[in-house]
């Protein structure tokens, strides 16, 4: 489908994601809208192409997963990439995994950064270019916010720096209030390789229930993480006070 820019717009609103794999392109898209941007959002460098010379009125492209290149044994940069030259950022350099299996436990595969890794490259692209985006605020859903620059979780009583993999899950499950969140469709949108690899293989089930332990996911601050299927977690929203002892 060919996108079209259907009015001039501020430098700030210029701003392409163009990503194969979901995990970045979704953390990317997450990351702006949170500074008040709405990008563009390509799955392939063909999707982008067909932008035609609107191309050129992009201010940034942040590129999930880059083509291989000559250097790399691979196929030559394709030449949308090439015409927007500085304008394109890096955001990973990881090649393509086979998805993990349920009894996986060897090495996990080279994987791109966490959400906090994505706020930083974004955050300081759009300054170094002169970029207009909101202020870096936390993220807030109900008694719950969660800074990605420092990767701090606060609810009542309670101020918490989290490690990546505890604080990606949790934004996983609040940017999806409500719906089941599969087991293969949650590592396919973690790192493995900062600090996760207990995520990677049959200890999952436990760590998203330190995960619900750890922000007290129970009921009692408005929000609940139920296990709701044998490999399957839900987050909801529920009267404060609802868990344990309220």
């Amino acid at each position: 489908m060919r996108h079209a820019f259907s009015s001039p717009a501020p430098a700030a609103r210029r701003i392409g994601v163009l990503g194969r794999a979901v995990r970045e392109r979704e953390y990317a898209r997450r990351v702006l809208r949170g500074l008040g941007i709405a990008p563009w959002v390509f799955t392939s460098v063909e999707e982008l192409a067909a932008l035609g010379d609107d191309v050129a009125r992009l201010n940034l492209l942040f590129l999930g997963d880059p083509p291989m290149l000559h250097r790399e044994g691979g196929v030559p940069e394709p030449e949308v990439l090439s015409s927007l030259g500085n304008k394109v950022v890096l955001l990973t350099d990881a090649a393509p995994e086979p998805p993990p299996t349920r009894h996986l436990r060897g090495r996990p595969p080279i994987a791109a950064a966490s959400f906090d890794d994505f706020h930083r490259i974004v955050w300081h692209a759009l300054k170094a270019r002169g970029l207009a985006c909101a202020p870096q605020t936390p993220l807030a859903w109900g008694a719950y916010s969660f800074d990605p620059v420092d990767r701090r979780a606060t609810f009542p009583g309670q101020v918490q720096r989290l490690d990546p993999v505890t604080f990606d899950l949790a934004l996983e499950f609040f940017f999806n209030p409500g719906q089941v969140l599969k087991i293969p469709r949650l590592r396919k949108m973690m790192n493995p390789v900062r600090g996760a690899t207990r995520f990677w293989g049959n200890e999952i089930i436990g760590t998203l229930t330190d995960v619900a332990d750890a922000l007290q996911l129970h009921g009692a601050h408005g929000w609940q993480l139920t296990h709701c299927e044998p490999e399957a977690f839900r987050l909801d929203r529920v009267p404060m006070g609802n868990g344990p002892g309220g």
